[in-house]
C-alpha cells in the first residue's frame, strides 16, 4: 500500500472543491483538513494528498456537485493503489454498516476517468466520462486487442515535493486556459449579439425617417385639397418640396376618407416617427457606447484576477441588455462553495426538417436569471404544459381564478431555484390573471410532472397533485427583459 492510500483510510469525506473542468479536490477530515488533488487529462491521471489546494476554486462554479452529493459525509473504509496506480476509494457510513459506495480514479478504459458506484454492483452514480447509457466507459471499453498505436492512459501518485509542484502547476494552467477560452467566447458572443442589434437598429432609423417623410406629404395634400377627387385610393400631385420644377409625388390615400383625414393621418404617422426617431437615436447611441466598452473589458480582463474579470464581465452584460449566459441561482454546496445552478435551458423537443415553427411563449426572467414561460392564451397554455416543458419545471397558477399556466424552467432535476425565484415565479402569474388587480394572491406551484389534463378537458384546463401554496403580490420582476 502507498503512503498516498495509507494516510486515506479512516478519513471522512468533508466536501468536493471544483478547481477546472479536469480537476477536483477531495476535503477530508475536519479543520485542518487533508485534500486529495485529483487532475484529469486524457491519457494521464494525476493525484497526491496535500494539506492545502493547489489553486483558489473555480469561481464559476463546481461542476461535481452530483459526485459531493454521494460522498458528503462517508468515510473511507479502504483506499488501494493498482498495480499500474489507479486508486479505488471504499466508502461507508460513520459508525460502521459495510461499504456502500465506491470511487475509482481508472486507466484501464480509452482515457483516463474517475467514477462514484454504488456497492454491491450497483449503477454508476457519477463519471467523468460517460458512456452510451451512462456506465463508465471501462465497462463498454473492447474486449479484442488494442491497435499498434493505441496507447493506454497512465495514473500517477505525486508523492515527492517536486511530482506536487508540478501537478499544481498542470492544475493551474489547465484552470488558466480554460477560463481565458471561456471569457473570450462569451465576449465575443456579446459583440456579435451587440453588432447584430447595432445593425437592426439601424434599419429602425431608416423606417423611423420614412415615417417622418409622411409630413410633408400631408402639406402636399392640404396644398392641392380641391385637386384631389373624392374616394381616390392613390394621386399624383406636384411635388412642392422637390430641388427641381415639374417633379411630382405618388401619395396613397384610404378611399373611405376624406383628403382632410387622410393628411391627418398622415401626421398622425410623421409624429410617432419623430417619437421614433428620437428613441432609436438613443438606443443607438448606447450600442455604439457598449461596443466601445465591449474592447475596453476585453483588454482589461487579460490583467485581472479570475472572480474580478467575472465579476467586470457580468456587470458589462447586465448594463448592455444581454443575457449570453445567464447565471441563475448557484447553489450552496457544503464548505460554503457554489455548484451550477440554473443556466438557461435549451428548447426541448426536436422538429422533423420543414416543420413550422410555432410561436415563441412568452418569456421573462427572474432577478436572478431563471427563465420563466407564460402562456397567452389557452392553446399556449396547453402547448407550454404538456409538450414544452420538461418533467422537472415547476408550473405555477393562481388559485380559483382564470389565468396563464407559468412554467419556471429547470435544466435538470438537481438545480433548485432560491424561494425568491419560486415567489416571482408566483408573482408573474399572479400578474397574468384575473386577480391581477388583487393586493395579495394565492398561487399554487408542482413539479410539471404531477400536472396534467382531464380527458376531453378543454385547452387550458388541468389539474394537479403534490402542490404548494404561495401568497404573492401580483407583478413582474424590475431587472427583466422578457418578450
Amino acid at each position: 500500500m502507498s503512503g498516498i492510500a495509507a494516510s486515506l483510510a479512516g478519513l471522512r469525506v468533508s466536501g468536493v472543491v471544483g478547481l477546472s473542468p479536469r480537476s477536483l479536490a477531495i476535503a477530508l477530515g475536519t479543520k485542518p483538513r487533508s485534500y486529495l488533488w485529483i487532475h484529469l487529462e486524457r491519457k494521464q491521471a494525476d493525484y497526491t494528498l496535500a494539506t492545502e489546494l493547489p489553486i483558489s476554486p473555480d469561481p464559476r462554479g463546481s461542476r461535481y456537485g452530483g459526485l459531493e452529493e454521494g460522498m458528503r459525509g462517508l468515510v473511507i473504509v479502504r483506499a488501494e493503489v493498482g498495480p499500474d496506480e489507479s486508486l479505488v476509494l471504499t466508502l461507508g457510513p460513520e459508525g460502521g454498516g459495510g461499504p456502500t459506495h465506491a470511487v475509482a480514479l481508472t486507466v484501464s478504459g480509452p482515457r483516463s476517468n474517475l467514477a462514484l458506484r454504488a456497492l454491491p454492483d450497483g449503477p454508476v452514480l457519477w463519471a467523468f466520462h460517460r458512456g452510451a447509457e451512462g456506465q463508465s466507459e471501462e465497462e463498454e471499453a473492447p474486449q479484442a486487442s488494442p491497435p499498434p498505436s493505441f496507447h493506454r492512459p497512465r495514473a500517477r501518485a505525486a508523492e515527492a515535493a517536486e511530482e506536487r509542484e508540478e501537478l499544481r502547476a498542470s492544475i493551474e494552467r489547465a484552470f488558466l486556459e480554460d477560463f481565458e477560452r471561456d471569457l473570450a467566447r462569451e465576449i465575443n458572443a456579446a459583440e456579435r449579439s451587440l453588432t447584430r442589434r447595432l445593425e437592426a437598429q439601424g434599419g429602425d432609423l431608416e423606417r423611423t425617417r420614412a415615417q417622418v417623410a409622411a409630413r410633408r406629404w400631408g402639406e402636399i395634400l392640404l396644398a392641392h385639397y380641391h385637386e384631389i377627387p373624392r374616394g381616390a385610393s392613390r394621386v399624383r400631385l406636384p411635388d412642392t418640396f422637390a430641388d427641381s420644377p415639374g417633379a411630382t409625388v405618388e401619395i396613397a390615400l384610404d378611399p373611405a376618407l376624406t383628403p382632410h383625414d387622410n393628411a391627418a393621418r398622415l401626421f398622425q404617422r410623421a409624429k410617432k416617427g419623430e417619437r421614433g426617431e428620437r428613441l432609436v437615436q438613443k438606443r443607438l447611441a448606447q450600442t455604439r457606447k457598449s461596443l466601445a466598452g465591449l474592447a475596453g473589458l476585453r483588454r482589461d480582463v487579460e490583467t485581472r484576477p479570475a472572480k474580478e474579470a467575472l465579476r467586470l464581465l457580468d456587470d458589462f452584460l447586465r448594463e448592455a441588455g444581454l443575457r449570453l449566459k445567464a447565471r441563475g441561482n448557484t447553489r450552496k454546496i457544503h464548505l460554503g462553495r457554489r455548484t451550477l445552478g440554473a443556466p438557461r435551458p435549451g428548447r426541448p423537443g426536436h422538429r422533423s426538417p420543414g416543420a413550422r415553427e410555432s410561436i415563441r411563449p412568452r418569456t421573462l426572467y427572474t432577478s436572478d436569471g431563471w427563465e420563466v414561460w407564460v402562456g397567452r392564451n389557452n392553446a399556449d397554455n396547453d402547448r407550454i404544459t404538456h409538450r414544452l416543458s420538461n418533467p422537472h419545471d415547476f408550473w405555477f397558477h393562481v388559485v380559483g381564478v382564470p389565468g396563464s399556466h407559468v412554467i419556471l424552467r429547470r435544466p435538470n432535476r438537481n438545480a433548485i431555484p432560491k424561494p425568491r425565484a419560486l415567489e416571482e415565479a408566483a408573482a408573474i402569474a399572479a400578474f397574468y390573471s384575473k386577480a391581477k388587480k388583487l393586493s395579495r394572491v394565492p398561487v399554487i406551484f408542482t413539479e410539471r410532472k404531477f400536472v396534467s389534463k382531464p380527458r376531453r378537458g378543454k385547452p387550458g384546463q388541468a389539474i394537479c397533485s403534490r402542490e404548494r401554496e404561495l401568497l404573492v403580490r401580483p407583478g413582474i420582476p424590475k431587472t427583466d427583459a422578457g418578450d
